[in-house]
């Protein structure tokens, strides 16, 4: 297989402006309340593990419902392309079962979406219950009066429907990355970097630096990889989309090196990088979401970083994953790791 190789990098870039930290946006309120309940926790162990494969989403609605303007909405939901990847995917794969059809075989699915439509149901409502039928699962019951308002309620709160399920994938991915976590890799970041990541087993150390960690896990076909980056934190002018993709550049260039001489890992500045500011366990983080290039080759893939204050060393880290995978979906693949970076501590 292809991969990229470590040699010794090319001197810092140097940027030449200092920018300024951007006020954060406050989250709009919803319209609609988002209510959490959870089995009793000696209840757990009675409980069967879930079901289904990573990223499906059954979704109980009647037939007829499917077929017009409700299951409409929600293919557009939760059907959409995923953003910033190289090949077209699907955000999540939805499984249609109609209510008659929801069985025993169905209920230990690990996420799930019931519709309830009728005048019983006064106003739109989302309510949230984890672990009814299995665990560790997340099921989501829209309720509404009317198609009409079923309709709305998704166009209104979609976005937290798609943020809740993507946040109980990574939660049981980083869930079963805790138990097989290398310790080796986990006390190496700890005592020279002075932060904590979940890296579990099978993951390897490719260079270790100052500055900069590379960890990778390389299949026949694939490779994941964490890079780990910071540098110190002197202005509020740092956390908008031109400055963290130079300084990922910066970092790309000099310690990501590829096969051949003269190639490293770049941004792809022909396809628009995403930005996304949000707050995390009451830590700020911003987002970069899109694709890698080999520079002056022909390799390429998604990645996302995360990159956030570390207040008592000064420092803006940014912790990143990246997949390189050319003969296969990627959607999982980046879910994997983006769900190594949402475990960051600092120490």
């Amino acid at each position: 297989m292809i991969k990229l190789r470590l040699e010794k990098g090319t001197k810092k870039l140097k940027l030449n402006k200092m920018i300024r930290l951007p006020w954060l946006n406050l989250p709009v309120l919803l319209c609609f309340i988002f209510i959490n309940f959870s089995c009793k926790p000696d209840e757990h162990s009675i409980l069967p593990k879930i079901t289904g494969s990573a990223g499906e989403v059954l979704l109980i609605l009647e037939k007829y419902r499917w077929e017009h303007e409700v299951g409409a909405e929600f293919r557009n939901l939760l059907s959409q392309y995923h953003t910033a990847l190289p090949q077209s995917e699907p955000i999540f794969d939805l499984i249609h079962v109609p209510p008659a059809q929801f069985s025993k075989i169905f209920q230990s699915h690990r996420n799930i979406i019931f519709t309830r439509i009728g005048s019983q149901y006064s106003e739109p409502k989302i309510v949230i219950q984890r672990n009814m039928f299995a665990t560790p699962q997340i099921i989501i019951n829209v309720q509404a009066p009317n198609d009409s308002a079923c309709v709305a309620l998704l166009r209104q709160s979609g976005n937290e429907i798609i943020k809740r399920i993507n946040q109980s994938e990574r939660n049981r991915i980083a869930g079963n990355y805790k138990k097989s976590q290398v310790q080796e890799i986990v006390t190496t970041l700890k005592e020279k970097h002075n932060l904590t990541l979940y890296i579990p087993k099978g993951y390897t150390i490719d260079l270790n630096v100052d500055n900069f960690v590379w960890i990778a896990l390389e299949a026949p076909l694939t490779t994941q990889s964490i890079l780990i980056y910071y540098y110190q934190y002197t202005d509020t002018n740092t956390f908008t989309p031109d400055y963290l993709v130079g300084k990922r550049n910066q970092y790309l260039k000099k310690y990501v090196p590829g096969p051949v001489s003269g190639t490293y890992m770049a941004t792809e500045d022909l396809v628009p990088v995403e930005f996304k500011e949000f707050t995390y366990k009451d830590r700020y983080f911003a987002e970069l979401r899109g694709l890698w290039k080999l520079e002056n080759g022909f390799m390429g893939g998604p990645f996302v970083s995360l990159s956030t204050v570390d207040e008592k060393q000064n420092r803006v880290v940014t912790v990143e994953g990246f997949v390189y995978a050319p003969r296969d979906k990627k959607r999982e693949f980046l879910r994997q790791v983006e769900s190594i970076l949402y475990t960051l501590e600092f120490h």
